[in-house]
């Protein structure tokens, strides 16, 4: 049953149809190269450690009980979440704060998962839209029906869906609203209200601004469109050295030292832009 409602949370959504042939060319071009895909390690990197406002220990182990967070952490250490993770929690709370049970949102859980496996990440159609969300500010609603399944849709999507189709009752959630308490300090109001206004590109660039991911970003040229983007990022050091190097591939690694201790890396990435698709 899991499978078929992660199957219909793609092919037989009313929402999901008006995707239209925009976002599928932009979904597939998001993961063509996930493994150098900056915007979605800053999604998926426990790094930043996101915390949260009115959730308790006690829920997240109640949740982690019923299988509804993987959130990988040795013995008792705390836990870490990434901005993907934290996402995900805020998402269960609101269900529960709505009443649903937990097989409804396990549903939900399912059908944001379609896809993981042959992309690499958890929730693939939720990074996706979370990544157009900070990069380009793009209005998203999580659409969530009665039996727990989830589409993810902007507003164009939505309002399509509606105006030329059968929408079953659902409950709606602001995507936009959830990554604006994440980052109080950075304005993610949306604006941007077409089907696909950037390039998953220009995506990925202006999401690097607006998170404060480097301390500096240089954009190189060729013919008038963007070639190559390389970005001076600083990490504290609390784990090995060693751990951090073999994390990614960098172009170049600095080790910053005060008073005899290692404190932090400063380390510059590079990526060459595709524009081919």
């Amino acid at each position: 049953m899991a499978l078929q409602k992660q199957n219909k949370a793609l092919t037989n959504s009313s929402v999901a149809v008006h995707r239209k042939e925009a976002f599928d060319i932009g979904y597939k071009q998001y993961f063509k190269d996930i493994a150098n895909n900056r915007i979605s390690q800053i999604l998926n990197s426990k790094e930043r450690n996101v915390k949260f406002e009115n959730i308790t220990y006690r829920q997240l182990n109640s949740w982690e009980k019923e299988g509804l967070l993987t959130n990988e952490r040795e013995d008792r250490s705390w836990r870490r979440f990434s901005i993907m993770d934290a996402l995900w929690v805020k998402v269960i709370l609101e269900l529960r704060e709505f009443g649903m049970g937990w097989e409804q949102i396990k549903n939900t859980k399912y059908s944001l998962e379609y896809d993981s496996k042959e992309f690499g990440v958890q929730m693939p159609i939720l990074e996706f839209y979370t990544a157009f969300a900070i990069g380009n500010k793009m209005p998203v609603l999580l659409l969530v029906f009665k039996d727990g399944l989830c589409v993810p849709a902007n507003l164009t999507q939505y309002k399509v869906a509606r105006e030329f189709s059968e929408v079953e009752n659902h409950l709606l959630i602001d995507l936009n609203a959830i990554l604006q308490g994440f980052f109080p300090n950075v304005d993610l109001k949306p604006k941007n209200k077409t089907e696909m206004p950037v390039d998953v590109d220009e995506m990925e660039l202006l999401a690097f601004l607006r998170l404060n991911t480097f301390e500096k970003v240089d954009i190189y040229f060729k013919n008038g469109r963007m070639e190559t983007v390389e970005g001076l990022q600083r990490v504290d050091v609390t784990n090995m050295i060693s751990d951090v190097i073999k994390e990614h591939n960098y172009q170049k690694i600095e080790v910053v030292v005060e008073d005899g201790k290692n404190v932090s890396l400063r380390r510059t990435v590079k990526k060459k832009l595709n524009k081919k698709g």
